[in-house]
């Protein structure tokens, strides 16, 4: 059966994260809290508690010194993907940020995460959809049926087309072609995109 990372006792680094951002909420403008929850979100795997921690840092800073500003976001930049990098750019230099916003994640405690994002956001997380892929590939090496069906449910269920693309991608390039059960539930999730 596929598991979620956070299924998993929780680590020395995730614990000192939530304390951090318990201490946050307490005093929402200190820089040094911010700082040390980034540093403490760097430690995470995946890129969601950076992201989280950084809109965090910017709407509870939002008066801070622009090199301030401007240096921490260089500090994580690069665990940020492209794209989210680009939805951050124009608030660094900023004086306002918003309470709502796509920036936002799960590990927010500050900011809300927006609605305006892919349906597929709202139900797993791309950290997630990450993880699944890599689990239901290994799944598809080892010949196991149960647990890539429980992958395909996942996939349909809450049309993660990103987490079955990031493993067909990998079938296509070992294999050559996809295997029956995996052509059908890629056209059962193509066709659910157009509905």
């Amino acid at each position: 059966m596929i598991e979620f990372t956070a299924d998993l006792p929780m680590s020395a680094a995730r614990q000192s994260f939530r304390a951090l951002g318990r201490n946050v909420l307490r005093d929402p403008q200190n820089i040094s809290l911010h700082s040390a929850r980034l540093a403490a979100a760097l430690s995470l795997s995946g890129t969601e508690p950076v992201q989280g921690a950084l809109a965090d840092f910017l709407f509870g800073c939002q008066q801070a010194d622009i090199r301030v500003k401007q240096n921490t976001f260089s500090s994580v930049r690069s665990r940020l993907r492209p794209v989210v990098q680009r939805w951050f750019e124009p608030y660094v230099e900023a004086s306002s940020f918003p309470g709502c916003c796509p920036m936002a994640t799960r590990w927010s405690v500050l900011v809300c995460p927006s609605l305006d994002v892919p349906r597929r956001v709202l139900r797993c997380s791309t950290d997630n959809s990450r993880q699944l892929a890599a689990d239901a590939l290994a799944a598809w090496r080892k010949g196991e049926e149960n647990t890539q069906e429980v992958f395909f449910e996942h996939c349909c269920v809450c049309r993660d087309t990103l987490a079955f693309m990031l493993a067909r991608r990998v079938i296509l390039k070992e294999r050559g072609e996809l295997p029956p059960r995996w052509r059908a539930v890629c056209l059962s999730l193509q066709q659910a995109v157009l509905t």
